[in-house]
């Protein structure tokens, strides 16, 4: 078949000089482009079918903890009111799990704030931005130096911090505070080490975790300070045991996207 496939391209596919054997320029477009008719005729099928049962089928949603329990729950009640016989699947993942189901079509669609540009059979669009703020435990003293810094619930609820005149905190303010970041693999991880290195210190970590539901409880009991997407206070009571800061670093500014396989745009 291989054989077959070149006498028809006029090309080698393979490079049979090198062991183990090695794919040849020609031949990496050649699987590229075959793979994308392959997907487009799966897409093309599955349309007709779907036609054909009047919307019964199935739907694979992905996220994080955070898009899983805030965003999805609504937008997945509104689908259901126009797709009632259609099931749906969500997946809580990471970042990798999330990338690798659009990959392999086991997702048909993800919202998240870290899928790179790099897999071009991943098709992104922009669904918002969304800014990173500081909760550090109220206890903690360095709450009193900076106390000209600090957000209410409400400056943060409806936006007034990211005007200009509301200044951001000094971050290297708190290069003796410990921390509770996420594991390695998780996009605020990169971005938590980033802008403290930025600032001109390496944060101390008391603890590292997987999901940022869990680091924002964990830092209401006074453990480490934790960065955060600004979104979550508007689930979170008011209980008084976190103080917030604004971030002057251009990385707590990042997209959400709405994300999905090449072939199902």
């Amino acid at each position: 078949m291989i054989k077959k496939a070149e006498a028809e391209i006029g090309m080698p596919i393979f490079d049979r000089s090198t062991i183990p054997l090695t794919v040849t320029k020609e031949g990496a477009y050649y699987i590229k482009e075959i793979e994308e008719i392959m997907l487009r005729q799966r897409n093309l099928m599955a349309y007709f079918k779907d036609l054909q049962t009047q919307g019964v089928g199935s739907l694979s949603l992905g996220g994080s903890s955070f898009f899983c329990s805030y965003l999805f729950p609504d937008l997945i009640g509104r689908f259901r009111e126009k797709h009632p016989n259609v099931s749906i699947d969500l997946l809580e993942g990471n970042v990798r799990e999330l990338k690798k189901g659009l990959e392999d079509e086991t997702l048909d669609l993800v919202v998240e704030t870290a899928l790179d540009g790099e897999s071009a059979s991943i098709e992104r669009v922009i669904f918002k931005y969304e800014q990173i703020i500081l909760a550090v435990p109220a206890i903690y003293p360095v709450n009193r130096r900076l106390q000209p810094y600090r957000l209410s619930r409400k400056d943060i609820l409806n936006g007034r911090y990211l005007q200009a005149q509301v200044e951001p905190a000094p971050l290297e303010e708190f290069r003796s505070t410990p921390f509770i970041i996420m594991k390695a693999g998780n996009d605020m991880y990169q971005r938590s080490i980033s802008m403290c290195r930025n600032a001109g210190f390496q944060m101390c970590v008391a603890m590292q975790v997987d999901q940022v539901l869990t680091s924002i409880n964990i830092a209401s009991n006074g453990v480490g300070a934790v960065f955060v997407r600004s979104d979550i206070v508007r689930y979170m009571p008011d209980s008084g045991m976190l103080v917030y800061y604004k971030l002057g670093d251009p990385l707590a500014q990042r997209p959400v996207v709405f994300a999905v396989s090449g072939g199902d745009t």
